[in-house]
């Protein structure tokens, strides 16, 4: 089977987009009601949880990518007898993982207090909260996570974002609720894991009507389940290196500084994992697409597409940028008060860590996409043990600065250029010049756009914050387009993105 391609990621990008909205606004409302019913502490300890349980996520070992990159063949060819095995191991995989990740979870329990330098809120049993976020975490394993798995495979990516902005309304309207009716964060938690729960179900009942044939039967051959091993070793290290770079920043915050800094950390972290969902709703809607591609295409076709594609997602980013750099602290100010703010220059660091990732985004799609997993292990693990090094003797000697520019570092030597060195030597074995050039182009672009931005942003001044918010808003997205239209507009990546873009909208495949 020949996927539709463009057809199904631009559905996918619509109903992410709807998604991302949702999951944006909703948490960033229900997160400053928990600050003021119960305090910046409770997002200090909800962010190092979150953390550790990310940390324990590593049981997972990268299974989920690992499946999904072995039903793109079986469905080019339309083997329902090897999706159904495939689906079959998935799905015991997965009990094994919950049971794993429960295990953890006690053995660590008699820890947590030494993972919190200071004091945190009386009024709750430590011991208790992280029971509720671990209980969580195992029942996503546990209850019909496997599903997803197909639905990914298939790119119906639309349907998981639809589900998600429905379980995700109705969570934040009963987390709120809870809040102000009761004052309880044990209520709060509560309600996530039931809409965890309810989430699975809706996923499990969405898939047994959509392909009613695929079922949990059978058994992966030898050769498959020796592939699957080299490709989930590839993916635990990369697991390894993802979660060295976001959860131990929290953890090393918590230790080091403080619970209170590790909850206004968590705060802006969380505006950046809220702007990357909205890029990564282009990068996740590919994916499948990009990897029917890759069975069926040629490599210099794929890389033509990489190349263009990357050209409008570093467009999307810059611009995206411009906006944290000058937007970050006003919004900060709207939704967490002044209290709560970092200095300006964290803002840089945040805005370029932000931009830094995104230079890698679309490579990284084609990357999995081929199955370069374990290819880049000893990628991976060189950033995982270079930003935990630089952590420790950053967090010491700069405190938060530390941190980030820590995994600036990391991320750009070993998560950008190592990871371009893996593909081009892997899989496209030519073109990483010209691959490498255009990024440095479009980096400096994006410095001098974001400059300019800023610049006009901070001739703006007004007594009241949400005018200067606005304000900036209205300048960022007209005057960023708008450099980046008059820089490019001239050029052969213009013209190459005009035909691209055309192609894909009246439903040609590119």
């Amino acid at each position: 089977m020949k996927l539709n391609r463009w057809q199904n990621a631009k559905r996918g990008m619509l109903f992410g987009l709807l998604f991302r909205i949702t999951g944006t606004l909703l948490p960033f409302l229900v997160q400053m009601v928990v600050i003021r019913k119960l305090g910046i502490e409770y997002i200090g300890i909800r962010g190092l949880f979150s953390s550790i349980l990310t940390v324990f996520s590593l049981a997972e070992l990268g299974f989920g990518s690992a499946i999904v990159f072995f039903m793109y063949k079986p469905i080019a060819d339309d083997n329902e007898e090897e999706l159904c095995a495939l689906l079959n191991f998935y799905k015991r995989t997965y009990r094994i993982i919950g049971l794993v990740i429960l295990m953890l979870g006690l053995i660590i329990l008699p820890w947590l207090p030494h993972l919190v330098k200071g004091s945190y809120p009386t009024d709750i049993n430590i011991y208790y909260v992280f029971a509720l976020f671990l209980a969580q975490s195992v029942l996503s394993y546990w209850m019909f996570a496997y599903k997803t798995s197909l639905l990914n495979a298939y790119q119906r990516t639309d349907i998981i974002n639809m589900i998600g902005t429905v379980v995700l309304v109705l969570t934040s309207l009963a987390q709120i609720a809870l809040l102000y009716l009761t004052g309880s964060f044990y209520a709060y938690l509560i309600a996530s894991v039931v809409f965890t729960f309810v989430n699975n179900i809706l996923i499990s009942a969405t898939v047994n009507k959509l392909y009613p044939r695929i079922k949990t039967k059978g058994k992966v051959n030898s050769n498959t389940l020796r592939d699957i091993r080299v490709k989930v070793s590839g993916l635990l290290v990369g697991k390894l290196c993802g979660i060295s770079r976001n959860a131990f920043d929290i953890i090393f915050v918590s230790m080091f500084i403080g619970l209170s800094y590790a909850g206004i950390y968590s705060n802006y972290y969380y505006v950046i994992v809220a702007v990357t969902s909205f890029t990564s709703i282009i990068t996740s809607s590919l994916l499948a697409g990009v990897g029917n591609s890759i069975v069926l295409e040629s490599k210099e076709k794929n890389y033509r597409d990489m190349m263009v594609l990357n050209k409008i997602y570093l467009v999307i980013g810059g611009c995206m940028t411009a906006c944290m750099l000058c937007l970050y602290q006003p919004f900060m100010t709207l939704w967490m008060g002044k209290d709560y703010l970092f200095p300006n220059e964290i803002i840089v660091l945040f805005s370029l860590y932000f931009y830094i990732q995104k230079m890698g985004d679309v490579r990284a799609v084609y990357s999995d996409a081929a199955g370069l997993f374990w290819e880049n292990r000893w990628r991976n693990i060189g950033e995982a043990v270079a930003n935990l090094i630089l952590n420790y003797i950053f967090v010491i000697k700069f405190g938060v600065v530390g941190i980030i520019l820590a995994t600036i570092l990391t991320l750009f030597v070993f998560g950008f250029l190592g990871s371009t060195q893996v593909i081009f030597r892997h899989y496209f074995n030519s073109g990483k010049m010209e691959y490498l050039l255009s990024e440095m182009k479009y980096l400096a672009i994006a410095l001098l756009v974001c400059s300019i931005t800023y610049l006009i942003c901070s001739y703006i001044t007004f007594d009241s914050m949400l005018l200067l918010f606005v304000f900036r808003l209205i300048i960022c997205f007209t005057i960023a387009p708008a450099l980046y239209w008059i820089i490019l507009n001239r050029g052969k990546d213009y013209r190459d993105v005009q035909t691209f873009l055309m192609r894909m909208i009246q439903g040609n495949q590119v």
